[in-house]
């Protein structure tokens, strides 16, 4: 049940349990700010409360069956919590229509869900949700005129929107008493509702209510819940830097959650807030910063998951969960009662299940290594396959989550620069051992040396047959421009591409970037080769498709369906078709021959195997699909040198070999399409690689 919250009436202003009492260290209050703060400010905002009080007896005489003003505001709505229904999720069709589609997930409120009380709150916390969320919180009504307007401003300056404006207290009304519909009635409801809470309860009462509903990640609802989970305390010794981390995983918990960096990145940006707001010293903020967070990330174990169905699809139905709660709030999703269709493909999710961790499966074994398969539609985004570790609970995804050296999988970013930058494919470089002189930050240079998987030294070979062979020292001249005939601005160059291609991660413009020595997930991969495969245009990697609510009733609303993909062209269509054609050609010509699937499908790809053997990879793609292949062992660590029966596995060992018997079955009976491009020119083949 709901917790059942203080109400008060009369004079608004701060409770008794003001700043003094709220945390161990007094908080600082910035002044009033002529034009946005004090009594005027508040007074246009009472005003602005008082329009959308009226457009909201407008919009319920006219709807006539409307509950009327007088009930939103006076007989505010029991929480969703008092009226738990599941959430479901079901698979893409297998045939024509919805109902061949079949559940593989249940979200429930069964949830851990632990809450605080106000006393119990560091007055930090309370600072830092406001510098994070809504810095003029303590000047408005409930709705934030300046905001909206501010919001409005730089949305149309972007051409997009970029930025929002609900307010704390209209984020806590989404949360605890609205559904997930989408519409101008609803929003006109939430700035109902927000502003009677704001009548009702003081400025920290609503904070404190809003903390104990949100949800921080790994399952964990409310701030005792998150301070438990991630730090293993209690929510009033928190310190400024776990309370500055708690509001930052609201950013995006389902992530943030399980990325200890990203965390501690998103932490530093509260800091940052609360210190230019004026709520903690330069001593404060240092402090704060040099305080490192656990190296179990998170703490303490994950409780009651509060989700069922089959095992195989649990880091999707997550992956969704999180999806679904950035679009309608943890309450919705969890005793809302939606209907969720996906386009996860159930047959070819089990033969990646089955492909990796079955009986006849490449790693069937406990002690074996872990992999990540997952499959996106290029032309969509449409996530059809998604495996991570061989236990999937949830908990930690490795095809979102685990970031790991793509190895030479990295080696086709430089290869689309040199290409934008006029270097042709047939360009002539010598394959031989190297050792490089590499300037550091620091003014000092360091020796680099670099060789090819077991020594292989190839002697004249062009760019593209540097590709097929995964030729390390080729593309360490092309980067460094040792030669004269390289990139300019090698590594700078190799992350834009990167990075347009739709890679998120941060890099270093170091040399070794084209090695693939920093770190991506599988599903990063997977969508830079998509934007490829769709010849330069990139789309979004996105897993539902429709939302409904009340499905099958007469209330029954369609919150959500999935619009037509607005892909952004982000590579000139002629260089993605010669990429493409040199990716295919790696697979007739060079080292990834055993990827071919037969009966003359098209494929392109590449393997990539990191130094010491920690990580291999194979990613490929026919017209139709793109599926990102990865091996290792996800506590991290451990080689795999002697996996393979005593043999190393390498990227064009079981990965690649994982792909073909996956993608085999999966395109299975589907119309063999080509892709677009001339056919290529003969070449000759060398030999060795990886």
């Amino acid at each position: 049940m709901a917790r059942a919250y203080p109400r008060r009436s009369g004079a608004r202003g701060r409770s008794a349990t003001g700043a003094a009492t709220l945390g161990k260290r007094p908080r600082k209050r910035r002044p009033a700010r002529a034009g946005k703060g004090g009594g005027s400010g508040r007074l246009l905002s009472w005003l602005v409360a008082a329009s959308i009080l009226a457009c909201v007896a407008g919009v319920s005489a006219l709807a006539g069956g409307y509950l009327g003003l007088v009930r939103v505001v006076n007989e505010l709505p029991e929480p969703l919590s008092t009226t738990a229904r599941p959430t479901y999720i079901y698979s893409a069709p297998l045939g024509d229509t919805d109902g061949s589609r079949r559940v593989i997930g249940t979200i429930f409120q069964g949830e851990n869900r632990q809450t605080a009380k106000l006393e119990e709150m560091p007055g930090y916390l309370l600072d830092a949700l406001v510098a994070k969320e809504d810095e003029r919180f303590r000047e408005h009504a409930g709705i934030d005129l300046w905001g909206i307007m501010r919001a409005l401003y730089v949305d149309l300056r972007a051409g997009q929107a970029v930025q929002g404006a609900s307010t704390i207290t209209q984020q806590f009304v989404k949360n605890a008493y609205l559904s997930g519909e989408v519409s101008i009635t609803r929003k006109l409801k939430e700035a109902a509702i927000a502003i009677e809470i704001e009548r009702r309860y003081t400025k920290d009462e609503i904070i404190g209510m809003y903390l104990n509903t949100v949800y921080f990640g790994n399952n964990a609802y409310g701030v005792e819940a998150a301070a438990q989970t991630y730090f293993n305390k209690p929510t009033e010794e928190l310190t400024l830097s776990e309370s500055a981390t708690l509001v930052g995983l609201l950013w995006s918990p389902s992530t943030l959650g399980s990325d200890r960096d990203a965390a501690r990145e998103q932490r530093n940006l509260v800091l940052r807030n609360m210190f230019n707001n004026g709520y903690i010293t330069q001593q404060d903020y240092d402090r704060a910063l040099s305080e490192e967070l656990p190296e179990k990330w998170p703490l303490a174990p994950m409780l009651e998951t509060g989700l069922t169905g089959p095992e195989v699809t649990r880091d999707f139905v997550e992956y969704v969960r999180g999806e679904l709660t950035q679009m309608y709030g943890a309450n919705t999703v969890q005793a809302g009662g939606l209907t969720v269709y996906t386009s996860l493909d159930p047959e070819a999710q089990l033969a990646a299940e089955e492909t990796l961790y079955g009986d006849t499966g490449y790693l069937p074994y406990e002690s074996s290594p872990d992999g990540a398969i997952v499959s996106i539609e290029p032309e969509t985004g449409y996530i059809r396959a998604m495996v991570g570790a061989r236990d999937q609970d949830g908990d930690f995804n490795l095809v979102t989550q685990g970031r790991r050296q793509p190895g030479s999988t990295f080696k086709t970013f430089a290869l689309i620069a040199a290409l934008e930058q006029g270097i042709s494919p047939q360009e002539i470089y010598v394959s031989e051992d190297k050792e490089y002189v590499v300037p550091m930050e620091n003014g000092r240079e360091e020796k680099w040396e670099v060789e090819n998987y077991r020594g292989a030294e190839r002697g004249p070979i062009t760019l593209e047959e540097a590709l097929w062979e995964s030729d390390n020292t080729v593309f360490t001249d092309l980067i460094t421009n040792a030669e004269g005939n390289g990139l300019r601005n090698g590594p700078q160059a190799t992350i834009d591409v990167a990075h347009r291609l739709g890679i998120t991660s941060e890099f270093e413009p170091l040399p070794s970037i084209v090695l693939g020595t920093q770190e991506v997930s599988p599903l990063e991969m997977a969508t830079a080769y998509a934007t490829i495969a769709n010849y330069g245009e990139r789309v979004t990697p996105r897993a539902i498709t429709r939302v409904i609510e009340n499905h099958g009733t007469e209330d029954e609303k369609v919150l959500y369906e999935a619009p037509p993909m607005e892909g952004e062209q982000v590579l000139d269509p002629e260089v993605a078709r010669e990429t493409i054609r040199i990716l295919e050609d790696g697979v007739t010509e060079g080292i990834a021959r055993k990827a071919a699937l037969g009966g003359d499908r098209p494929v392109a790809g590449k393997s990539g195997t990191t130094e010491s053997f920690f990580d291999a990879w194979f990613v490929g793609f026919t017209p139709q699909l793109v599926t990102s292949v990865w091996l290792g062992y996800a506590e991290g660590g451990k080689t795999l040198e002697e996996a393979a029966y005593g043999s190393p596995i390498v990227g064009t060992s079981y990965p690649l070999e994982i792909w073909r018997d996956y993608m085999s079955e999966v395109m299975q009976g589907e119309p063999v399409e080509r892709f677009d491009h001339e056919p290529a020119p003969t070449s000759v083949a060398s030999s060795g690689g990886q």
